[in-house]
C-alpha cells in the first residue's frame, strides 16, 4: 500500500480522489433525485481528475515494468530481436499481404471484366452481322415480307443461341401504320415481353452496348441484369428497323465465366455495400440472383466473398447505377483456384513458372528456419555466458574467489569468462598476499613495539648537561640507532648509529649493534683498560670486530660514540665513518670527525678518540643522513648549512626545544609523503659549566 499510495502528492490525492468515486457512488441515485446537472458535474469533475492519476500510475507501472522486464539480458536479447527481427517481418509480411490482396482483387475484377467485355463485344458483333444481314434483304426494290424476315433471323439466331442459350433478340419495325411486330427467336423468353416491349426514350437514334438491368420486367425474381446490344439499320429509310440482343447474367452465364477463371461467383441485390470482402454468414438467401455454387444454400460457402459492383445501365432511364442500388457481383476468395487457373497444366510456361515459385518459396522457408536455428543458437550462448558471469560475480560477492567459469567458446565471450577466471585467480591470489601482508605487518608492529622499547624511554636526569634523543622510522621499523648508556653517577655513554639499508635486516642488525655495544660497555666499565687513555676507539674497535663476525661482507653501520664526564667537563668521541655530529662553542662549530671507517667491514680496523673539554651553553648536535638529505619538491636536501644556521637561530632553547624545532622544520621541508631515510637526532647541552678540575692532558 505504501509503493501504491505514497504517503505524501499523488498519493494522497489518490486516496482523496478513489474516497469522492466511492461516496459518488454510493449517493449516486440519492443525489441524481435531488440535482441531475450537480450529480453530471461531478461526474465529469472526478473523471477529469483521474486522467492525470491514471497518467500517473501508467508510466509508473511502465517503468516498474521495463525495469524487471529489461533487467535479465535474455529478455533484453529477445526483446531487441522482436523489435529489430520479428516486427519488422511481420510487417513485411502484412505488408506483402495485404498488397496480395489488393493484387488478388485488382486481378479478379480485371479478368472478370475481362471476360464481360469479351462476351460483350460478341454479343454485339453478332448483333451488328444480323443487322447487315437484314440489310442485304432489303436491297432489292421489292421490300421482303416479314415471314422473310423472321426465317433470316431464325437461321441467323442460331450462332447466338449456340453460345448463349437464354439469349433473346427483338426485331422492330417503327414508323409503320400496322402494329409493331417484335419477335423472339428463343424460346425461354416469357411471353409478356412481347406486348410490353418498347424502346426505352434515351435511345432514340443511339446505339448501345454494354451491362444493363432491365427494370420494365414484371417478375422481380428472374434475372435482371443483362448484356445488351441495341443497333439501328442505316441503309433504307423507309425500311427502318431495330434489333436488341439481350443476354441474361443467368446460371449458364456465370458457369461460363467460372470456366474461364476458375472462380464460383454469386450475383446478389438488395446488398448496400459490402465493401472489398463479404462475409458468407452476412447473405441472405433471397438476395441470392444467380449463382454456381452446385448446392442449394449458401450454408456451404465457408470462405469469404470479394464484393465487385458492376454499375450496369437502368434500361429504362438509361443512367448508370451508383454503388448502393447496383448488382453485387461476389467472388470466391479461393486462392489455390485462381493459381491452379492461372498455372494449368495443359500450359508448359505456366507449370515451369509455378515450379520456380514453389521452390523459391521452399528455398526461403529453409532459408527463415535455419536463420531463427542460428538466431536461437547464437542468442542462447551469449545468454549462457552472461548467466555464467553474473553467476561467478555471485560467488565472488560472496568471497568465494574459487569458482571458475567453464569456457566452451573460442570467441569474445570465451575470452570474456577466461579473462573473469584469470580475474578471480589473481584476486584470490591477492587475498592470500593481503592475508600474509597483513600478518606481516602485525609482526612488523610487534617488532616495531620491541624497537621502540630499545630506543630510551626518556633522556637521562644530569646536573651540567641537557640531553633530548628522538628516532623517525621511514618505514615500520627503523636502521638508526642511539642510545645513553649512564655510567656511575658522573660519567655518560652517547651513542649514535646508522645501518645501512632499511627495513628489517637494518632492524634486526641495530639490535645486535646495541646488544653488542651495552654488552661491551657493561663488562669493560670499571677496568682499566676502558678507563685508559684510548678506551672509546678500544670499544669502538671490540665492537667493530664483533659486527664483522657475525654479518656478511655488504652490510655494514655508521657510528658514533662519545663518554662523557660531567666532573672533568669532558666529551671524549670516536666517529666510525658516520656524518660528524656539530659541536657548537663559543659561536664556532666542529665538526667531530676523529675516529675511523665504519664498522662491520675490515675486521682489524684501527680508530682514534679526541676529547672536548666543555664549557657553559656548548652544544651537540648529532643526527643521521635523514637529516640533512630531506628533499623538497625541486629536489633540493636541507642541507648541513641549514641545519647549522637553524641551531644557531634557536640555541637558546632546551636540547627538546632545539630537537622540536629541527625535526618541525625537516618535516615540512619534505616534499614526499613517504620519507626514504629514517631520522634520528641527539641533542646535549652544557647548562651549567661549575667548577672545572685542570685540562688533562690530551685533552683539546
Amino acid at each position: 500500500m505504501r509503493r501504491l499510495f505514497p504517503t505524501s502528492g499523488m498519493g494522497i490525492f489518490t486516496l482523496i480522489l478513489a474516497a469522492s468515486w466511492m461516496l459518488l457512488f454510493l449517493f449516486a441515485d440519492s443525489l441524481r433525485l435531488v440535482s441531475p446537472a450537480t450529480t453530471f458535474i461531478l461526474q465529469a469533475l472526478l473523471l477529469l481528475l483521474a486522467i492525470p492519476v491514471a497518467v500517473y500510475y501508467s508510466f509508473k507501472l511502465s517503468k516498474k515494468l521495463r525495469v524487471r522486464l529489461l533487467w535479465k539480458i535474455r529478455r533484453r536479447l529477445v526483446l531487441a530481436h522482436i523489435f529489430i527481427g520479428a516486427i519488422p517481418v511481420f510487417l513485411v509480411i502484412c505488408i506483402f499481404w495485404f498488397s496480395a490482396l489488393l493484387f488478388y482483387y485488382q486481378l479478379s475484377y480485371y479478368l472478370i471484366s475481362n471476360q464481360i467485355g469479351i462476351h460483350t463485344a460478341q454479343i454485339h458483333a453478332f448483333t451488328l452481322s444480323l443487322r447487315e444481314g437484314l440489310q442485304n434483304m432489303m436491297t432489292g426494290s421489292t421490300p421482303p415480307s416479314q415471314a422473310a424476315l423472321k426465317e433470316q433471323l431464325d437461321a441467323d439466331a442460331k450462332y447466338l443461341l449456340g453460345a448463349y442459350p437464354s439469349a433473346s433478340i427483338v426485331l422492330s419495325f417503327p414508323g409503320s401504320s400496322e402494329k409493331q411486330e417484335t419477335t423472339y427467336v428463343n424460346q425461354t423468353s416469357s411471353p409478356e415481353i412481347l406486348g410490353n416491349y418498347q424502346v426505352p426514350h434515351w435511345l432514340v437514334d443511339r446505339e448501345f452496348s454494354g451491362l444493363a438491368i432491365d427494370d420494365s420486367l414484371p417478375d422481380p425474381h428472374k434475372p435482371r441484369l443483362f448484356i445488351k446490344s441495341f443497333v439501328y439499320s442505316d441503309l433504307r429509310p423507309d425500311l427502318q428497323f431495330r434489333i436488341e440482343v439481350s443476354v441474361p447474367f443467368d446460371h449458364y452465364f456465370l458457369g461460363r465465366l467460372k470456366a474461364a477463371l476458375g472462380q464460383d461467383f454469386l450475383l446478389v441485390d438488395g446488398i448496400k455495400r459490402a465493401g472489398l470482402m463479404l462475409q458468407s454468414a452476412d447473405l441472405q438467401k433471397e438476395d441470392i440472383i444467380e449463382t454456381t455454387y452446385e448446392a442449394e444454400s449458401t450454408q456451404s460457402i465457408t470462405d469469404s466473398l470479394w464484393s465487385i459492383s458492376l454499375y450496369p445501365t437502368l434500361w429504362t432511364t438509361g443512367m448508370e447505377t451508383n454503388a448502393t442500388s447496383s448488382n453485387v457481383l461476389l467472388v470466391e476468395l479461393s486462392t489455390p483456384k485462381l493459381m491452379r487457373n492461372l498455372f494449368r497444366s495443359e500450359n508448359n510456361v505456366g507449370t515451369k513458372i509455378l515450379g520456380v515459385l514453389e521452390t523459391t518459396v521452399i528455398f526461403f522457408l529453409l532459408v527463415e528456419i535455419a536463420s531463427i536455428v542460428i538466431g536461437i543458437v547464437l542468442t542462447k550462448s551469449i545468454t549462457n555466458a552472461v548467466h555464467n558471469l553474473d553467476r561467478g560475480t555471485e560467488f565472488v560477492k560472496r568471497g568465494d574467489f574459487s569458482h571458475r567459469i567453464v569456457v566452451r567458446s573460442d570467441d569474445q565471450l570465451g575470452a570474456l569468462a577466461a579473462s573473469f577466471n584469470q580475474m578471480t585467480e589473481y584476486v584470490q591470489d591477492l587475498v592470500k598476499e593481503r592475508v600474509q601482508k597483513e600478518r606481516l605487518e602485525r609482526e612488523l608492529e610487534i617488532a616495531k613495539e620491541v624497537q621502540e622499547r630499545l630506543f630510551p624511554n626518556d633522556a637521562p636526569k644530569m646536573a651540567r648537561m641537557d640531553l633530548a634523543g628522538i628516532c623517525l622510522p621511514a618505514r615500520t621499523v627503523s636502521g638508526d640507532y642511539y642510545d645513553f648508556l649512564p655510567l656511575g653517577m658522573n660519567e655518560l655513554g652517547l651513542a649514535l648509529g646508522d645501518i645501512c639499508g632499511k627495513g628489517i635486516s637494518a632492524a634486526l642488525l641495530m639490535t645486535n649493534l646495541q646488544a653488542t655495544l651495552r654488552s661491551n660497555v657493561m663488562n669493560l666499565w670499571g677496568s682499566s683498560s676502558l678507563n685508559g687513555s684510548n678506551s672509546v676507539a678500544e670499544l669502538v674497535e671490540r665492537v667493530n670486530t664483533q659486527i664483522y663476525s657475525y654479518t656478511s661482507a655488504n652490510k655494514f653501520a655508521t657510528f658514533f660514540y662519545a663518554l662523557y664526564d660531567e666532573v672533568r667537563q669532558t666529551l671524549t668521541y670516536c666517529n666510525a665513518g658516520h656524518n660528524p655530529p656539530l659541536y657548537f662553542n663559543n659561536g664556532s662549530v666542529q665538526r667531530l670527525m676523529s675516529g675511523g671507517t665504519v664498522v662491520g667491514i675490515f675486521a682489524d680496523s684501527k680508530y682514534e678518540q679526541e676529547t672536548l673539554c666543555l664549557h657553559d651553553k656548548d652544544l651537540l648536535v648529532a643526527y643521521t643522513d635523514g637529516i640533512v638529505e630531506s628533499v623538497n619538491e625541486y629536489g633540493e636536501e636541507f642541507g648541513e648549512q641549514r641545519l647549522i644556521q637553524l641551531v644557531q637561530e634557536n640555541r637558546d632553547l632546551s636540547a627538546a626545544g632545539i630537537k622540536d624545532t629541527i625535526v618541525e622544520r625537516v618535516l615540512s621541508w619534505s616534499f614526499a609523503e613517504e620519507r626514504d631515510d629514517d631520522m634520528t637526532l641527539v641533542i646535549a647541552k652544557i647548562i651549567n659549566s661549575g667548577e672545572i678540575d685542570p685540562k688533562p692532558e690530551g685533552m683539546t
